[in-house]
């Protein structure tokens, strides 16, 4: 059983004992560099920068026409996602100064004021498409879902930094955070987004793994939480019919009814050729495909730059998701190891179910494209979190020149 804990900290533990024994202690008798803090991972900040300034390009070219037919304005959408990322860019630079054992402390406190907004958001949230998922700060609106999937990769960090020793024993370690998990996943359930408890399901369930959880009781989870998901969804008509699309593997058979999102996201791929069509060029953003500029975003991309910029994009997410490996794998110690490898997996997670949405390899489901995509909160809460991520390299063990 000591041979499955913590795959991804092998690196971090054996750093951890070569650590000199001036070395400060944290919160939980570990051990956090004094001496080794340096400048942090100024590669994977510009690769983000990038990323960041292609999503606002394209979602101009993605969201202009929509924009302008429905509110009169056709940078309504760049307008807003600039303001967020204006804040979101912020929020990275002061957390990539803020030490990363901070939010150790201040874990379960982050948890309660999250599980207070989402029942908030219940009682008291703005409503579209039939969801009740906002609230309304001011002139804008924000969403506590998507600060869910981070504060639960702290939560368990923290946790499973605390109970190291219990993590092999089901009620002793992975009980209690399936317990954590399940609030904040019903409430959010209720809005409903059954999207967003599926990625904070699977972030969970990555951190078990990542933490020392036993294998063969989080794969028997995964089965009875596959099978959950799968009876959750045949609950509301709408999930049930988009299973059944899927399933089916043949979208065309239903081409203007349940079947006509991806059926017109194929489309715009299949427009794009190898090179595409050019920037402003696609046709699908002119009203045929609905949220163009936000879950389907990607689809636009591969119509207007084809295989060729989809190529690129996807290249940059397997930079930043290499960097945060390497980060979590050269960390020091526990908790920053965990939080940085429960960040990045984060950002794959939500790469990955975007592109197999839009590709019709998954289920059609509300998730961004991560930093791409139009969604204020979204892009907010995924700088802020890369800030973290940023201020855990700062304290990685760096290898010695000759």
């Amino acid at each position: 059983m000591e041979e499955s804990k913590g795959k991804i900290l092998s690196f971090s533990e054996s750093a951890a004992k070569r650590g000199s024994a001036g070395d400060a202690k944290d919160v939980v008798g570990g051990t956090v560099p004094k001496a080794q803090k340096h400048h942090f991972d100024f590669a994977l900040f510009i690769v983000l920068v990038m990323i960041c300034a292609f999503g606002l390009v394209m979602l101009f070219s993605a969201s202009y026409y929509y924009a302008q037919s429905s509110t009169g304005d056709g940078l309504h959408y760049v307008k807003k996602q600039l303001v967020f990322f204006a804040v979101g860019m912020v929020a990275l630079l002061v957390l990539s100064h803020i030490k990363y054992t901070a939010y150790q402390k201040l874990a379960f406190f982050a948890y309660l004021v999250l599980i207070a907004l989402l029942v908030l958001t219940l009682l008291m949230g703005k409503v579209h498409n039939e969801s009740k998922r906002w609230l309304q700060v001011g002139p804008i609106e924000i969403q506590p879902s998507e600060f869910t999937k981070f504060v639960m990769v702290i939560v368990c960090a923290n946790y499973m930094t605390v109970r190291r020793a219990k993590m092999g024993s089901f009620l002793q370690g992975i009980l209690p955070v399936l317990v954590y998990m399940v609030v904040p996943c019903y409430l959010i359930y209720k809005q409903p987004n059954l999207s967003m408890v599926i990625v904070v399901t699977i972030t969970t369930f990555l951190m078990l793994y990542l933490g020392g959880g036993n294998p063969f009781q989080l794969a028997l989870m995964i089965v009875v939480g596959l099978i959950g998901a799968y009876l959750l969804a045949r609950v509301a008509d709408y999930r049930s019919s988009r299973v059944d699309i899927w399933l089916s593997r043949d979208p065309w058979q239903d081409a203007s009814g349940d079947g006509y999102q991806i059926v017109q996201s194929l489309y715009a791929f299949g427009n794009g050729g190898f090179f595409g069509q050019g920037i402003n060029y696609s046709r699908q953003k002119l009203l045929f495909l609905p949220y163009r500029e936000s879950d389907f975003i990607l689809s636009i991309i591969g119509e207007e730059l084809g295989f060729v910029g989809c190529f690129v994009l996807i290249a940059a997410y397997m930079f930043v998701i290499y960097r945060g490996i390497r980060i979590a794998m050269r960390c020091r110690d526990r908790f920053g190891s965990l939080t940085a490898a429960g960040i990045t997996g984060v950002l794959a997670i939500q790469v990955i179910v975007n592109i197999g949405v839009v590709t019709n390899t998954l289920p059609a489901t509300g998730q961004t494209l991560p930093l791409v995509s139009s969604g204020g909160t979204s892009m907010m809460v995924f700088l802020a979190a890369m800030g973290i991520l940023l201020n855990i390299s700062r304290y990685t063990e760096v290898k010695s020149k000759r």
